[in-house]
């Protein structure tokens, strides 16, 4: 039987180990528990052409021009196509989504699409409702919790191993396989405002990148609009679903802050999260007035315990306060249809790949329907390994280096200031100057705790995207370089 290990256990790592468990000996290996993911805690739901008046094509279309052409066009007429077909075998197999009182599909409508064709559960907790059903079919899986992936090995150009580490106890060993998988998520722990789950640090990527896999498109990291904001922190999404639902964005004195641009509060997100930042800079409070939602608390009933726990009295005030926070990672390592990566039997699925789905700013709700389209492509590439004989790897440390790092606290807040929202390029030269005084490319992996070893994946995460942003020589999606001369002028 194949051996296949699976690093991460959010939608997209589960729904492959379901697809696989039957036919390869599957070991899953999460930094957390079984619900610590990004999927988790998806609230938007998940797009698909499914209602009788829409169309793969058109969800094409739409997908397309929220990545600003910069998109891989065969992914995306792979998700578009391949997607509801996916979505209708989790419903045959009891998947239940929000349904009208008429029995059909209650299809919600979310930021640059043409149509309502959001599946939702439970309101506004479809991630959770979905991963959680995804893992309730896993039989014949080994769960390996609260262990961390730290190094990949190889052999003969060929990836067959990892190094893991019992994050409780401190153990490593090598575990080896026919083929591994990253479905790590993205990384944004990087920021200090962020909707992901504190597992979520960069991990697949820097495993991918410290053996020269190659990454794309690392410059496009997605700013969500409305993160739960009080007193400078952010403490959870605010789906975007509620403006789909009539919600606008207003200031203290209840401007409306998107009424001048077109398609107004449902704009792309990097339009939006640009507009905000503005505002946030003139002196501004942000938030999302709810006033003319129906039925606001019964839909939306994730978000209201949300609020409800952090004390905000939206049910006097009907505003929530609100700012941007880093969200979604469009770029990654690079994989082909099928989720191979250009190292031999390494796969990436779900946000940690790229694909080239996204372009340059994914559009809301193409997250979790990417997690089932990309696994079902990987599993069928990996059904037709042939078994190799796997290498006996020993694991050997090299002379140890003492570790130079910053702190999270302090890297976050640079990477917020210099690889935010907008950029310039003087301040990403002063970011990849600044980053150069730590030596976390000369660390070995195996040597640091895992509080180091965050750390030093962050660092090499902002690198490598601070990198991409100099090379990318214009504006594009959520990539937005400021120009230089007005630079001078608004610098505090």
């Amino acid at each position: 039987m194949k051996k296949v290990i699976i690093i991460g256990a959010g939608l997209a790592g589960c729904y492959l180990a379901m697809l696989l468990q039957k036919n390869c000996q599957v070991t899953l290996v999460t930094k957390g528990a079984r619900q610590d993911s990004n999927s988790m805690l998806a609230q938007g739901g998940i797009a698909a052409a499914l209602d009788p008046g829409d169309s793969p094509a058109a969800h094409e279309q739409d997908t397309l021009k929220a990545g600003q052409y910069h998109n891989q066009a065969l992914a995306v007429e792979q998700l578009v196509h391949v997607g509801p077909e996916l979505v209708q075998q989790l419903i045959a197999m009891g998947m239940n989504f929000d349904r009208k009182p008429t029995g059909d599909l209650d299809f919600g409508l979310e930021g640059a699409h043409s149509h309502h064709r959001i599946l939702h559960a439970n309101g506004d907790q479809t991630g959770a409702a979905l991963t959680t059903f995804v893992q309730r079919q896993l039989a014949y899986v080994t769960w390996l919790t609260n262990t961390a992936a730290i190094e990949l090995y190889t052999n003969k150009g060929v990836c067959q191993g990892v190094l893991v580490r019992d994050i409780e106890s401190g153990q490593q060993r090598i575990l080896t396989a026919d083929a591994i998988v990253l479905a790590t998520g993205g990384l944004g722990n990087l920021y200090d405002f962020t909707t992901n789950n504190e597992t979520i640090t960069g991990d697949g990527l820097v495993l991918a990148a410290r053996q020269k896999v190659a990454l794309k498109d690392m410059a496009f990291v997605q700013f969500h609009p409305t993160v739960l904001a009080l007193n400078n922190r952010c403490y959870g999404l605010i789906t975007e679903a509620i403006r789909g639902s009539g919600a606008i964005l207003v200031d203290e004195h209840q401007t409306p802050i998107m009424a001048d641009t077109p398609q107004k509060d449902l704009a792309p997100r990097d339009v939006v999260a640009r507009r905000l930042k503005l505002w946030q800079q003139n002196g501004h409070q942000l938030f999302l007035d709810i006033t003319n939602v129906s039925d606001f608390t019964h839909r939306f009933a994730g978000v209201c315990a949300n609020l409800d726990k952090h004390h905000v009295p939206f049910r006097k005030t009907h505003l929530i306060p609100i700012q941007p926070g880093a969200h979604f990672m469009m770029g990654g390592i690079q994989t082909d249809l099928s989720a191979q990566t250009s190292l031999s039997r390494l796969f990436a699925v779900g946000e940690v790949a790229c694909n080239g789905v996204h372009g340059a700013n994914r559009l809301a709700s193409n997250s979790l329907l990417d997690c089932l389209v990309s696994a079902q492509k990987a599993a069928m590439a990996i059904m037709t390994l042939t078994n190799l004989p796997l290498a006996n790897f020993k694991y050997s440390p090299t002379l140890f280096v003492t570790p130079k790092l910053p702190t999270l606290a302090v890297l976050q807040k640079k990477a917020w200031h210099y690889l935010g929202i907008e950029r310039t390029r003087i301040e990403l030269r002063t970011f990849l100057i600044w980053l150069k005084q730590y030596n976390f490319l000369q660390l070995q992996p195996s040597q640091l705790s895992q509080k180091e070893l965050t750390i030093a994946n962050l660092c090499y995460c902002a690198q490598l995207i601070a990198e991409a942003a100099l090379a990318e020589p214009k504006s594009i999606g959520a990539h937005y370089l400021k120009e230089e001369i007005t630079h001078e002028s608004s610098h505090h």
